[in-house]
């Protein structure tokens, strides 16, 4: 993992520094997946609003973690441990920031949501949706030992229509072992 790096619960005092992560990697990763105006519009904004909002009020079952190091936020992760009950707890996020990608820090955080998936929702599995365009991603989830197990049209105002997979672990311990 990144030298330095220590993986935390994220509080409200973080919701800045996680939205500014996730609006930076969505700009420099969904170009071309999301819609050019959505990217190229407000995004910081919305995107604090949104986690502002989620720290302000977390539901029950939401869990975020942040990696920092001295230069400050690395990347996050969040879980919604109610994500499905047929799939299991749900990825909601996993952000790295550009300069830390290669060097393990996303599989830490992925092993941190899995560590408190079979501690606190034991026999559940864990999954995430991908954008089927992010060929970087889905290759990161593969070698991590998700199945691609279904495939549909995701419609939101953020990307107008695009295919989209649910990677699937059915047992989160495959991600806690190097």
């Amino acid at each position: 993992m990144t030298t330095g790096a220590d993986i935390r619960t994220a509080t409200a005092a973080d919701a800045d520094a996680v939205a500014a992560l996730h609006a930076d990697s969505w700009r420099r990763t969904y170009r071309g997946m999301m819609l050019d105006s959505y990217l190229d519009g407000d995004l910081d904004g919305e995107r604090r609003g949104v986690w502002r909002a989620r720290f302000a009020d977390p539901r029950p079952d939401q869990r975020v973690w942040l990696a920092a190091d001295d230069s400050g936020a690395l990347g996050f992760v969040c879980l919604f441990g109610d994500g499905d009950p047929e799939w299991g707890a749900y990825v909601d996020n996993l952000h790295v920031r550009l300069d830390q990608r290669g060097r393990g820090l996303g599989l830490a955080l992925l092993r941190r949501a899995a560590e408190w998936t079979l501690q606190e929702r034991p026999g559940s599995g864990l999954w995430l949706w991908v954008m089927e365009a992010n060929v970087n991603a889905r290759g990161f989830y593969r070698r991590a030992g998700a199945a691609e197990v279904e495939r549909t049209i995701s419609t939101t105002p953020s990307e107008g229509s695009a295919p989209i997979l649910r990677c699937h672990w059915p047992d989160p311990s495959t991600l806690t072992t190097p």
